[in-house]
């Protein structure tokens, strides 16, 4: 019926569509009023149709996605009880965070998690540790991710976790275990620094690179080799479904060069860059739209931010609100019963195609120029992230870029001060480093920090 229906219209050509838009602007500019310049540098057009984007991106999904609760680890008791509420609570893979080491046989014991699928984000790692760790969690079933990034660490802090031979030395060791996968790529750096989805996808593709051709050179690769990314969730709601699918596109793309079959495990959190304190039931509506953008780009685990996770410490209320805003989505919006929902989607497509030629040009420059780590010796990384973040920042400043509650009808009578249990900014230590580390700061620190002093 439904094609019968549609034969009985003549179809309308890109030319036709864009003659009646110009008539309809009375004289007008199309360009200057209806074309659109992203940060990336992608232009956002008024039409899209299956004429200005002919073929889809050949994008993979996986069957379904993992709700994922974070836990961090200090006290492995308290852990071991977080661990087993969550699950019970719904939760089908737990993210594990930690500063320092902890008795990983105490964290597992007794627990069976088959099933269950563990992520891993660790500040340090030893030989020991990791030996010790990967025993423990193998033996609760569960499928584990590791997660070892040492570049990643390096670009957050500044220093190798040991020393550049040392870590490279953990880096091999890291895909001899066997969990599911044990190396990791921390693109969520670059997007909470303030990277544009381009860059995070340039600099999340030159990341993997860099692992790669050390373990082609140390004839350590293997033929199959699973890497588990950890991205941040940006407020455009379609550059980020389009920014997880092209990403995809780009490591296939990749693993042509080696002699070698990836799989990329991906796991998303919201970024806390325009998370606020002020009026902080909004970051609920934030975190929603962000985390369907990620399930819609086909990540393989969601893991929500709570609400109030920028000045509360972690607590009960938060986290299972953080926790039912995902159920929501899986259960009752039925968003895991579609695999691919953006397959067609003529702006989708566009921008999936575009931003990955975009972010292939970048990768191609970092790859001239020496590699990632280079970059991020010679501070090119840092600055153009800089960049990015100082244009935002400048926009929110001058309202251009609208933050709901902040500094878009804002609540002038709100008080916060006396609810706030954790420093909300930016830290700065006097630490030596042998590269500039990424600065993590959100958008709206400034503003609050005014707001907070004149209470």
């Amino acid at each position: 019926m439904s094609e019968q229906l549609f034969e009985q219209f003549d179809p309308v050509s890109a030319k036709q569509w864009k003659q009646s838009i110009q008539a309809g602007l009375r004289g007008a500019d199309y360009n200057e009023t209806l074309l659109t310049q992203t940060p990336e540098g992608i232009t956002i057009k008024p039409f899209y149709n299956a004429e200005t984007t002919p073929n889809n991106c050949n994008v993979s999904y996986p069957e379904s996605w993992s709700v994922t609760q974070a836990i961090f680890v200090h006290d492995t008791r308290i852990a071991r009880g977080l661990m087993l509420k969550s699950i019970d609570g719904g939760a089908e893979a737990i993210l594990l965070q930690a500063k320092t080491v902890f008795d990983a046989p105490a964290l597992f014991e007794g627990l069976q998690l088959a099933g269950i699928t563990l992520y891993c984000d660790f500040d340090f790692y030893t030989a020991d540790f990791l030996k010790e760790f990967s025993a423990a969690a193998q033996q609760s079933g569960a499928e584990v991710h590791l997660g070892i990034d040492i570049i990643g660490h390096l670009a957050r802090s500044g220093n190798w976790i040991h020393s550049n031979e040392q870590d490279h030395q953990l880096l091999i060791e890291s895909i001899k275990t066997p969990l599911a996968s044990g190396l990791g790529v921390h693109i969520d750096n670059y997007g909470n620094a303030g990277a544009n989805a381009m860059q995070q996808l340039a600099y999340g593709l030159a990341h993997t690179n860099e692992y790669l051709n050390y373990l082609a050179q140390k004839d350590a690769l293997p033929a199959e080799l699973s890497i588990s990314y950890y991205w941040s969730i940006g407020p455009n709601y379609f550059m980020e479904i389009a920014k997880f699918r092209a990403f995809k596109l780009l490591l296939a793309s990749l693993q042509h060069e080696y002699d070698t079959n990836i799989r990329g495990v991906h796991l998303a959190r919201p970024s806390r860059r325009n998370k606020t304190i002020y009026d902080p039931n909004v970051n609920m509506l934030r975190t929603t739209t962000e985390c369907m953008s990620a399930v819609l780009g086909g990540v393989d685990a969601v893991c929500n931010l709570p609400y109030d996770t920028v000045y509360h410490k972690s607590n009960d209320f938060g986290e299972r609100i953080s926790r039912n805003q995902l159920l929501i989505l899986k259960h009752e919006s039925y968003f895991d019963q579609v695999i691919n929902a953006a397959d067609g989607a003529y702006f989708i497509e566009d921008l999936t195609k575009d931003l990955a030629e975009k972010a292939l040009e970048v990768f191609k420059q970092i790859e001239a120029s020496g590699g990632l780590v280079n970059a991020l010796k010679l501070g090119t990384i840092q600055r153009k992230i800089k960049e990015q973040a100082k244009a935002a920042q400048e926009a929110f400043d001058n309202d251009a870029l609208p933050l709901l509650g902040t500094n878009l009808y804002p609540k002038s009578d709100e008080k916060v001060g006396q609810t706030v249990e954790l420093y909300p900014f930016l830290k700065q230590e006097q630490r030596k480093t042998i590269i500039e580390p990424l600065i993590i700061k959100r958008i709206a620190e400034n503003h609050e920090k005014n707001r907070l002093d004149h209470e």
